[in-house]
């Protein structure tokens, strides 16, 4: 992360010298100035922006053999089925039942969707009486779910998959082929190169599940470059959270609400400022994405304008 010291307040104590001395830090709730700067913050840090000072690159390696488990106890008290065995079983995470030859032997071939998981064991809800088994097998459904330590994850930037075995004429060995994200994506029975990966489910301790698609042939390492979440801001002490270098951009968003807010006339011509100087800091982003921007600052800072406009046209008046 590059240096950022720039606090709220320094960018508050600059504002209210161009604002008539304007306080926009109103009662214990300090509004609207952390409404102003977490709103920043969450534009600036969103998609369609990406920012190598708030970039992580994580990798995992595909498995072609579905994860298994051995159960040396598993119980069920009030539709809960704790499970102690050895696992990598991810969150959220769909696994077969199978082997019970006693009191759980009626969970034997049920999906069970894993709610919660340590190396050692791992919970999941069945509508099942309560009871205690001993050996059982638990097969993880697919191969398509991966889970790496991440926290703060907001979206992936891009992603590859690299082949390991290529024949002639199109020897592809070790070369990496880029991944298109997706939303979501099902279950796939069919095995081959990965094409497609998407974030699956996140299971609140800072641990990431993606889902690849079709489900791996071989064991390919994946490399997922990402884009991460803003720390909230609760404090006007607080540091922006962005690079010294972006004073400029935010500071100037800054403004433009906060004269937006008080009804100054100046507030449309500072908004111009803000988008261009944050669209002239961003490298890359094609035409849909500056209009995915434009519509967002434009539905946050002229919503209200927009709707008193279209009631106007709509009475007639």
């Amino acid at each position: 992360m590059a240096i950022a010291t720039r606090k709220v307040a320094d960018t508050i104590a600059w504002a209210r010298n161009l604002s008539f001395n304007r306080n926009p830090v109103i009662g214990n709730a300090l509004e609207p100035a952390l409404t102003f700067a977490n709103h920043l913050q969450q534009i600036i840090l969103s998609p369609p922006f990406s920012w190598w000072w708030n970039a992580q690159e994580i990798a995992f390696a595909c498995s072609a053999t579905p994860f298994t488990a051995t159960s040396t106890a598993a119980t069920v008290a009030a539709n809960v089925l704790t499970v102690t065995a050895a696992n990598n079983f991810a969150v959220g995470g769909v696994v077969t039942i199978s082997g019970f030859a006693g009191a759980l032997a009626g969970l034997n071939g049920q999906l069970l969707i894993v709610s919660a998981s340590t190396t050692t064991s791992f919970t999941g809800n069945v509508v099942f009486a309560n009871a205690s088994d001993t050996v059982g097998t638990f097969t993880f459904i697919n191969t398509q779910d991966y889970t790496v330590p991440l926290s703060g994850f907001s979206h992936i930037d891009h992603s590859s998959v690299r082949d390991l075995v290529g024949t002639s004429p199109n020897f592809t060995n070790g070369k990496f082929f880029e991944l298109t994200t997706k939303n979501n994506l099902s279950f796939e029975s069919v095995q081959a190169r990965p094409t497609f990966i998407s974030p699956h489910f996140e299971d609140g301790n800072g641990n990431m599940t993606f889902r690849i698609s079709p489900a791996p042939d071989k064991p390919y390492p994946v490399v997922v470059h990402v884009q991460l979440i803003p720390t909230p801001i609760t404090s006007i002490n607080q540091a922006w959270g962005m690079p010294d270098f972006m004073q400029y951009i935010y500071e100037a968003g800054f403004l433009a609400l906060l004269w937006e807010f008080a009804d100054d006339p100046r507030a449309s011509q500072q908004t111009q400022r803000f988008k261009a100087a944050l669209l002239g800091k961003a490298e890359g982003l094609n035409e849909e994405e500056r209009n995915i921007f434009l519509n967002n600052w434009a539905i946050l800072q002229d919503g209200a304008g927009m709707r008193a406009q279209q009631g106007i046209q709509a009475r007639g008046v």
